[in-house]
């Protein structure tokens, strides 16, 4: 982390969450390792650089990681620290893939653009293509077998791209999916080894989990090595599990077998989700979080027989528009806002009187505070997605709904930081 040391506060809780990540997926539960530059007043008036350089060379020598990446804050892109050309510098000698991350928070507008950053600087500075084989298949199968068994094997991979957002269940559970297809499937970039990566361009098909993580890498991947891709929203309850497996099938001439697929899945889970329903229906909700997320889930929620209250959508760009559109047609008596602030979420469970609140996890206490029951938008534990998330999903639902007593007990006894008169306001005045 190239800035202050404050910038890299928020890394401690990041790195228990990678290292429980990579237990989940069977890899070595190891921590990351985050090392700051530092910088301090008389960095700032002097420049930061060669401070930069020495980290990185520390890094390299001290812990030989295969990618060092290196995070530029706000500090060094206001005094111009030249960073590209240290990183460059740096790349000659060193060991590991040196990655840029080009992050200062003020010249962004939507948080979103952090997946482009780093998958800019991925595609940058770290290669999508494999070595020579050095397992000795080449020699064993002689060149022309070895190709053709290349070939044959990638015609059936995919590249299934993740975030931190997504957990191990729901990769586990896509891949059981689409291995049902007869697919070999390679989820990255999240907890992968530099190897992994390298064999990126070794796919017949690039799929996303969510259009605002990875039309960026995916359109790069397209343009460079010719490999389409699908975007087809969050895999969120059978309808849209659905849709998102056909999309997937259509491109391997498979929509039959996926359609019978799909068929077969709902046939099991829907029996066994339906006892929790008869809780859900009629029960008002409001729902905020990740724009492609919401928008899925809401219109999940209204299926089930629930009353939308409103969509609160964290932030909103081109790449959610598709998916905003069809949510809002879906639901077209529901309020539609662009919020993440906490303050106008309290006024709206006090106005609206939601039986359940869905949200993005950090927000619970507020919601329980004010007496409303909430449930987690998403947890990188659980599962979420396709046929066993939506089992998941309901039966999180219920439980959240048949006991309130604590969200009741805390909101009579917790005051918020709020005047009585802010609750006869609109939740969106200052805004307007």
């Amino acid at each position: 982390l190239h800035g202050p040391i404050g910038c890299g506060a928020g890394m401690h809780g990041l790195a228990l969450q990678s290292a429980k990540g990579k237990a989940q997926r069977g890899l070595a539960p190891e921590k990351p390792v985050w090392l700051s530059t530092n910088l301090k007043e008389t960095d700032v008036i002097g420049g930061g650089e060669q401070k930069l350089r020495n980290t990185i060379l520390y890094a390299d020598r001290t812990f030989t990681p295969d990618i060092i990446f290196v995070v530029s804050t706000c500090a060094p892109n206001i005094i111009g620290d030249d960073v590209e050309e240290v990183v460059r510098e740096a790349r000659l000698s060193a060991s590991a893939d040196v990655v840029s991350l080009h992050c200062p928070g003020f010249k962004s507008r939507v948080v979103a653009s952090a997946y482009d950053a780093f998958y800019h600087g991925l595609l940058r500075h770290v290669s999508f293509e494999p070595n020579e084989d050095k397992s000795g298949e080449r020699l064993l199968y002689g060149r022309e077998m070895y190709e053709q068994r290349r070939r044959f094997e990638n015609a059936r991979t995919v590249n299934l791209w993740n975030a931190t957002s997504i957990g191990a269940a729901d990769e586990e559970e896509l891949t059981r999916l689409l291995g049902a297809l007869g697919l070999r499937v390679r989820v990255c970039a999240e907890y992968s080894s530099r190897d992994k990566l390298r064999r990126v361009s070794e796919a017949a098909l690039n799929i996303s989990m969510c259009n605002v993580h990875d039309d960026y890498i995916l359109k790069y991947l397209k343009e460079k090595y010719g490999t389409s891709y699908v975007i087809a929203g969050m895999p969120i309850g059978p309808q849209a599990t659905r849709q998102w497996l056909l999309a997937i099938a259509r491109h391997f001439e498979q929509e039959e077998q996926a359609s019978r697929l799909a068929d077969a899945e709902e046939a099991a889970v829907k029996p066994a989700a339906e006892p929790f329903l008869k809780t859900l229906r009629g029960k008002r909700v409001l729902i905020g979080g990740g724009v492609v997320r919401v928008g899925v889930e809401a219109r999940l929620l209204a299926e089930l027989g629930m009353e939308v209250l409103g969509v609160r959508l964290y932030h909103y760009d081109d790449g959610a528009a598709p998916v905003l559109e069809e949510t809002v047609r879906a639901l077209p008596d529901a309020h539609f806002s662009v919020s993440n602030q906490a303050f106008e979420l309290v006024n709206q469970i006090k106005r609206l009187k939601p039986d359940l609140v869905v949200t993005h996890n950090g927000t619970h206490g507020q919601a329980a505070r004010a007496g409303a029951a909430s449930v987690q938008l998403f947890s990188a534990d659980g599962a979420f997605f396709g046929y066993s998330g939506y089992f998941a999903l309901v039966r999180r639902l219920t439980q959240s709904l048949k006991n309130t007593s604590y969200q009741k007990r805390l909101s009579q006894h917790a005051r918020l930081p709020y005047r009585e008169s802010w609750y006869e306001r609109d939740a969106f005045s200052y805004v307007f």
